[in-house]
């Protein structure tokens, strides 16, 4: 791997190089003042050129994808939330069972189609680009779900189009998330990541009052959060510059050739297995302890369901701001110093130590310092992870596949922590030091295996 802020794959030719020189220099004149003048040019600038001529100015596309991720994020963090007030407008008492039906076969479905998908998009080479046509028939497809959910009452109906709904929309919305590493060069793209996780941290809330705004008319419930993304994506699909790609220009091979290929050898690149691991184990972390955190206000600070949910709010508005600053500050502070690395094992020793304290706690006021502490290191997390991985991404031609696989880091720790957190918590469901004590303990391990990676500052 080459040393950023250059992101250049292995055995990449730039032949865009003589654009820059031609650009920003005068002509040679002379014998050797071509190499002179290249030698001049920095990998930056290099790199930009070589961006702006195949996908556009860089500029231009950081705007199109932070507004393209004001509508996914708002989908993607939405369409829970709709379909438990679907449900539960239906009938409060199968809500929760078809809730969990549909939502765990969903999970299990993604897991193999969205590399899948992913390394379709790789392969297309449509005049609309390799990008363009996933989100299309992505969003649209999802709208189409939610729409049929949003007319029926039929739960024989209802999960399978959340199932279909929600793997079109993961599956469109990460055929935009690979645009910011393909058209944005490496030291521009933590920022942008940054605000790209801003949007997703205020998704969940932003979705929260829109559903609760439509609750009274199913079809406008289900169909809102979707045609927001449709409506936010807009400007990325008319200006946004997705190149058509020859026969010979993507990943080689039919369907058996996608099949043999479909992860990413950690041996053959071991820069990307270490990165993935690192994430799927601070995925663990997350996991265990937002997705357990409301039980623990409930059986180890003794507060009833009504006031648990109300102290949940409160910490989600308390770490509002935290997670602003560091979301915007993390990707800023990454780029300006051109460093990922100690950055993101910061991250993860913070995220741990948070969950330690969560643990020991024995009152809401020490609970919400960890809290805090958790939401600061989660938002410098993934906001200089994404751009970590970016930058050790196997080939530009399997970039859509290698994010959907580097995504998978993130979708099992929700799979498997819900599994085994039952037999780790005990009969009393309580032993919450043991569950997070485990989690920080492997997002530890994560840290250390920051310096494994080579190649990135």
């Amino acid at each position: 791997m080459t040393t950023p802020p250059s992101t250049r794959y292995e055995g990449a030719e730039d032949p865009y190089a003589s654009a820059v020189v031609a650009e920003n220099h005068e002509a040679p004149t002379g014998e050797g003042a071509y190499s002179a003048q290249a030698a001049a040019i920095s990998p930056e600038d290099e790199e930009t050129a070589r961006i702006t001529a195949k996908f556009g100015r860089p500029r231009k596309t950081i705007w199109l994808v932070i507004i393209g991720a004001i509508g996914g994020y708002i989908m993607m963090m939405g369409m829970g939330t709709v379909l438990q007030l679907r449900l539960s407008i239906i009938s409060e008492d199968t809500a929760t069972a078809t809730y969990s039906t549909a939502t765990s076969l969903a999970a299990l479905l993604m897991l193999p189609l969205i590399p899948l998908i992913g390394s379709l998009s790789d392969r297309t080479t449509s005049r609309w680009g390799r990008r363009k046509p996933w989100i299309v028939i992505g969003y649209l497809v999802a709208t189409a779900c939610f729409y049929l959910i949003g007319v029926t009452e039929n739960p024989a109906i209802i999960v399978p189009a959340y199932v279909v709904g929600l793997t079109f929309a993961q599956a469109g919305f990460n055929a935009y998330a690979v645009i910011p590493v393909e058209g944005i060069p490496a030291n521009m793209r933590g920022r942008v990541m940054g605000f790209m996780g801003l949007c997703g941290a205020l998704a969940m809330s932003a979705a929260a009052y829109i559903a609760s705004a439509f609750v009274g008319n199913t079809v406008l419930l289900m169909c809102i959060p979707p045609f927001l993304a449709i409506v936010c994506i807009i400007p990325l699909l008319v200006l946004y510059k997705d190149p058509q790609h020859t026969a010979a220009e993507v990943p080689q091979g039919g369907l058996l050739s996608i099949f043999t290929n479909f992860f990413v050898n950690p041996l053959k690149y071991p820069n990307f297995g270490w990165v993935w691991l690192a994430r799927f184990l601070a995925g663990i972390a997350m996991t265990s302890f937002l997705n357990f955190f409301v039980l623990y206000l409930i059986i180890r600070l003794h507060n009833d369901p009504e006031s648990a949910g109300k102290l949940a709010g409160h910490l989600s508005l308390m770490s509002a701001p935290i997670s602003i600053i560091f979301f915007t500050g993390s990707g800023w502070l990454s780029d300006k110093l051109g460093v990922r690395r100690p950055l993101v094992a910061l991250a993860a020793v913070i995220m741990a130590g948070a969950l330690v304290m969560a643990a020991m706690s024995s009152n809401f006021t020490i609970f919400t310092v960890a809290w805090c502490l958790f939401a600061m290191g989660q938002a410098m997390y993934l906001t200089v992870d994404l751009a970590l991985c970016a930058a050790v991404l196997p080939s530009e031609a399997d970039a859509g596949k290698d994010m959907a696989v580097f995504g998978l880091a993130l979708n099992l720790p929700t799979v498997i922590v819900p599994a085994l957190a039952p037999t780790i918590l005990g009969a009393h469901n309580d032993n919450y030091p043991l569950l997070w004590g485990i989690a920080a303990v492997f997002c530890f391990i994560g840290a250390l295996l920051m310096p494994l990676i080579k190649g990135v500052k």
